[in-house]
């Protein structure tokens, strides 16, 4: 399907959000993880988090399952992680899709809000 425009599209999304802000070797561990990824877009949003949007689909799902399984590792691996924790949700979004089919910017909505919320410790 051709996505131009603003469009409303189901997407699985993946966060990582600190308790506190990041120091600079943790952000650039995460902007490395997201960066690598192959979301179909990616962001951080300050203070402490991470967001990663995969339009649904067999691979998105796979690409969202293997982040956020690298997400949760890294905090099992690396203490200096402890404060960063991991979540996903799925759901429709508003996105603007540029003439070639891409995200022009952060979708919105409401499962942006709960992967957010559900990352915060004691919140689910």
């Amino acid at each position: 399907m051709l996505r131009v425009g603003t469009k409303t599209v189901e997407f699985l999304v993946v966060c990582a959000k600190g308790d506190r802000s990041l120091d600079e070797r943790q952000f650039n561990i995460l902007r490395g993880i997201f960066s690598a990824c192959s979301s179909d877009y990616w962001e951080f949003i300050s203070p402490a988090s991470f967001v990663g949007f995969f339009l649904c689909s067999d691979r998105g799902k796979a690409l969202a399952q293997d982040l956020f399984t690298t997400l949760t590792e890294l905090k099992k691996m690396m203490p200096e992680y402890e404060n960063v924790h991991a979540a996903r949700s799925q759901g429709k979004l508003k996105a603007k899709f540029t003439w070639l089919g891409k995200l022009r910017s952060s979708p919105q909505g409401l499962a942006l809000e709960t992967a957010l919320r559900e990352a915060i410790p004691g919140s689910n």
